[in-house]
């Protein structure tokens, strides 16, 4: 049942409540799910945050990879949302936030022990992750009943300046497995003893939580594009292709591309390319040019003013897996990652669906000589 559609310059689809019967933790559960795609100037996720965050009555559970501050802009988005979570606590909902505190990016780091100060300073209660552990995950739960996850972090260019890939889902079940996550993460017993819950049938949502040996983006992720039929379409933040390691996670996904290309799947992928980020252009140039070689030529890149921040991945139209893992050696084996995957669902589905056909319509394909050089 379609409730709200929202768009913005002839784009696409932004915000699409739906309401489906799916299977979820061997139940037939009623989830409403919304589909949160953001374009530069359209802030579907900010919104919809916003109105959980103002409505939450008893608690609201975040983890967060980078949570920025900005004190020359008291009236910005970002202290407007730090507003709303401190009367969320004073109406009496427990407010509580897991930041990452990195070993590999003082920026990152330093960024969310300045907002951690600013917020334990208004009375809310943050705790940073261990700094062997990369908490990659941008996950909300609200009242235990509200889960929003996908790509985007708390900062302003991601409200406002970048494309991203998330999702809201209204349902006890759902939320009752991701707060669990957090409950751990929490108390950092985030230990063993861990997996995914089982389901019937095969129209499911799957909640995906990646740590330590469990890698369960990598196996849902493997198995949806073995099993393509007709079509993959993808748009990744990054995809790295890693000619030492030639059985990494990335480069073995990227293999199951090729293998379903030569079946006659039709595969197609729209990277980022951007103007702040060597090291993210030179990987996914990498790998364009190795598909290239593979036969597949299908590989578009955005535009270098606008970043392509989602991790989306398209299965035939009808299946869906997004959050926050990126195909890249830290990503898809060390780090802390959220992600959920629909599957058989193209209600759900076709909306992301034609978010793609957007970004493909306006991303460009490079020849070989542009992969070689600058694009």
């Amino acid at each position: 049942m379609t409730k709200k559609v929202s768009y913005i310059r002839r784009f696409t689809v932004l915000s699409l409540c739906l309401v489906v019967s799916l299977s979820l933790v061997s139940l037939s559960d009623e989830v409403e799910v919304t589909p949160l795609l953001d374009t530069p100037d359209n802030q579907a996720y900010y919104d919809k945050l916003m109105e959980a965050v103002k409505g939450a009555r008893s608690s609201i559970e975040i983890m967060m990879s980078t949570a920025d501050h900005y004190p020359d802009y008291p009236n910005g988005l970002q202290r407007k949302l730090f507003d709303a979570l401190l009367e969320a606590k004073e109406r009496g909902a427990e407010v509580r936030l897991i930041l990452d505190e990195s070993n590999w990016s003082d920026d990152i780091t330093n960024t969310n022990k300045e907002t951690a100060t600013i917020l334990r300073n208004r009375g809310l209660d943050v705790k940073f992750d261990d700094p062997d552990i990369t908490t990659h995950a941008k996950l909300v739960v609200v009242d235990n009943k509200v889960v929003i996850l996908g790509s985007s972090n708390w900062n302003f260019p991601t409200y406002t300046e970048t494309y991203q890939s998330n999702i809201a889902l209204r349902n006890r079940s759902i939320a009752k497995f991701y707060g669990k996550v957090f409950n751990w993460a929490w108390s950092h017993e985030l230990v063993g003893g861990f997996s995914i819950p089982g389901y019937k049938g095969t129209s499911a949502i799957v909640p995906l939580v990646s740590f330590g040996k469990n890698r369960a983006y990598y196996e849902e992720t493997k198995k949806m594009i073995t099993n393509a039929e007709d079509s993959i379409d993808l748009v990744l933040f990054k995809i790295t292709y890693y000619s030492e390691f030639r059985d990494s996670m990335s480069n073995v996904l990227l293999r199951e591309l090729v293998n379903a290309y030569n079946r006659g799947v039709s595969v197609r992928i729209v990277l980022d390319v951007n103007n702040w980020s060597k090291e993210i252009n030179q990987s996914n140039r990498k790998t364009a040019l190795w598909l290239l070689g593979k036969g597949i030529r299908k590989v578009s890149f955005e535009s270098l003013s606008t970043t392509t921040h989602s991790k989306l991945v398209i299965v035939d139209g009808e299946s869906v897996i997004l959050g926050s893992t990126n195909w890249s050696y830290y990503s898809l084996e060390k780090n802390f990652e959220a992600d959920i995957s629909i599957r058989n669902t193209p209600s759900v589905s076709k909306v992301y669906q034609r978010y793609f056909e957007e970004l493909w319509k306006r991303a460009k394909i490079p020849s070989r000589e542009k992969l070689s050089g600058e694009l």
